[in-house]
């Protein structure tokens, strides 16, 4: 039964959304100013600057006297909530499965990436959740998608959707999946070989995958 492994973050879910969403709240409660909300936004780098030096930046430049840790530790409680699942995903994912699809995530980051799949229920919607800190393995490393096809009960044949050319693309052409990049209005840029489709949501590469559209 082949397999379509999905990223998590700016893929079946709007991270960038979901972090703006939460910096208006933080800002509002802290009293920051009228720039700090962009300010934060662009900081957060999409997610790739670690929240420990993320929030010591911030308790920095505007003068925030609660603890660093203190910080880290409301943003990993509060910060799930602002996430929600698109029905259009929701619906697509479904589509996937009564085709005979099995379907998982492979996300990389903290366990704390499973609390955006209960609060928006999308860890019912899918077969199997791999997060790289539980395994030790990180895309665009192989292990990840190899435990992921497992849990799902396959063989490790099918597709990787993602936004990421060097962890979802790279990783998937790594281990012999065809790739679908979620182009967020990017070009791509990482040169040959490129992803077999790419498109601006995840009902559009279900659509190439149950052959309704041609990948272009």
């Amino acid at each position: 039964m082949p397999v379509v492994l999905f990223d998590l973050d700016n893929t079946l879910l709007d991270r960038e959304a979901a972090f703006a969403r939460w910096a208006w709240g933080f800002c509002d409660a802290n009293g920051l100013p009228d720039d700090a909300h962009a300010w934060l936004v662009t900081d957060d780098d999409d997610g790739l600057r670690p929240r420990g030096e993320l929030f010591a930046r911030l308790r920095s430049r505007f003068g925030l006297t609660h603890q660093v840790d203190d910080l880290v530790g409301a943003y990993r409680r509060d910060y799930p909530a602002a996430f929600s699942f698109p029905d259009d995903s929701r619906v697509a994912v479904r589509r996937l499965r009564s085709a005979g699809w099995k379907v998982g995530v492979v996300t990389n980051g903290p366990r704390f990436q499973l609390r955006k799949l209960e609060v928006t229920g999308l860890g019912d919607e899918v077969d199997a959740v791999c997060v790289s800190a539980e395994l030790d393995s990180w895309k665009p490393d192989p292990g990840i998608f190899v435990e992921a096809a497992r849990r799902c009960g396959t063989s490790l044949e099918g597709w990787m959707v993602g936004d990421s050319g060097a962890a979802d693309v790279r990783g998937g052409q790594g281990v012999g999946l065809r790739t679908i990049w979620i182009h967020r209005a990017r070009t791509w840029d990482l040169g040959g070989p490129e992803p077999d489709a790419q498109v601006a949501d995840v009902p559009a590469a279900v659509r190439i995958i149950l052959g309704e559209d041609d990948p272009g």
